[in-house]
């Protein structure tokens, strides 16, 4: 096997060097024809964590089975709440969610060497096996056009992440490894994740250190003074016909819809449709459980600033006249009929 090329030399002076290419690619060792030698290869041997991996690194593999970037259970979760429907117990429905919301479903090695399948692959820094993953091309190659735009200001009329450090404090900042690889809990959704990260963490001293704080930090999160507006969906990905609209950019606020995982009484909405007819393309006609999700869910955008629309109170203007006092109609800050209604 061939390895050369930016990170070959990284590489050879790792550990995993000491280990024949056969060991987790397969093949067959000693024919001279690429075709005779590459019966049987491997592409991706972290397809199989416990096999490849897990020799090395059990105490990882083992907890990162039930990962949701390996599970993919809030995909599942979200769909059997709609659906009413196991996937577990149908085949046919278990396939086309794979090969659906699946296909982003990601392995040890496209975090740690090539980045992800869903975009087409291909090597980081050659062969070599990086602690900690590349952020525009693994973290953002399948989370960039909303959070990889929203956190570097790319997206045109953006401002960068007030966090955002090129090279310095990147995505691995606030999520840890043990968020990523997970701790062997199946989670339903990421909120119930134990070891999602929070604003407080690192700013729980700044709770006194003006009135707005002290007046609103129990009762609203973080985002809903401090984020830029964000960009929300329409069209599905599965391809119903009842959705067919752009992704448009706006913010909403409203009244948090998963009080038992979040303390907060006001949060940022965003818009995450579904139709009945959503889910045509794998057979499911209606769905039983439609109305068992809102669709205006949680958010958490990633695009944090110090002065918003909210927040700016130069001139002598006060939080009242820019968010107390929004319009009533859909140009308001906050979630109402109205735009509902123009839905």
């Amino acid at each position: 096997m061939l390895i050369a090329g930016t990170g070959a030399q990284a590489f050879f002076n790792s550990m995993h060097s000491s280990i024949s290419c056969i060991t987790c690619h397969g093949g067959v060792e000693g024919e001279l024809t690429k075709e005779e030698a590459h019966v049987g290869v491997i592409g991706d041997p972290s397809a199989d964590p416990e096999t490849n991996c897990g020799r090395c690194h059990a105490s990882i593999v083992t907890p990162s089975l039930t990962s949701l970037h390996a599970s993919f259970n809030g995909y599942r979760t979200l769909f059997e709440t709609r659906s009413g429907m196991s996937l577990e117990s149908d085949p046919t429905l278990e396939e086309e969610f794979h090969g659906e919301c699946g296909k982003c479903h990601t392995t040890c090695g496209q975090c740690h060497v090539s980045r992800p399948a869903s975009v087409e692959g291909g090597l980081v820094q050659g062969h070599r096996f990086l602690p900690v993953p590349n952020q525009s091309l693994q973290c953002t190659a399948c989370h960039g056009s909303r959070v990889g735009e929203e956190y570097t200001g790319t997206r045109e009329g953006y401002v960068a992440d007030i966090h955002y450090v090129p090279n310095g404090m990147n995505c691995m900042a606030c999520h840890s490894s043990m968020e990523m690889h997970g701790n062997g809990t199946l989670y339903d959704t990421r909120y119930h994740s134990e070891d999602m990260p929070r604003c407080e963490e690192c700013h729980e001293g700044t709770a006194q250190t003006n009135e707005w704080h002290t007046t609103h930090w129990d009762g609203l999160a973080c985002q809903v003074c401090h984020s830029q507006d964000y960009k929300n969906c329409n069209t599905c990905h599965v391809g119903g016909d009842g959705l067919a609209e752009p992704s448009y950019l706006t913010f909403k606020v409203g009244r948090n819809p998963i009080p038992d995982l979040r303390e907060y009484e006001y949060v940022v909405l965003r818009h995450i449709p579904i139709a009945d007819d959503t889910f045509n393309p794998w057979g499911v006609s209606s769905l039983s459980g439609y109305t068992n999700l809102p669709t205006w869910k949680y958010a958490s955008p990633h695009n944090i600033v110090r002065w918003t629309s909210r927040t700016d109170t130069t001139g002598g203007s006060s939080c009242s006249e820019s968010c107390h006092n929004t319009p009533n109609g859909t140009d308001g800050f906050f979630l109402r009929q109205a735009d509902l209604d123009a839905m």
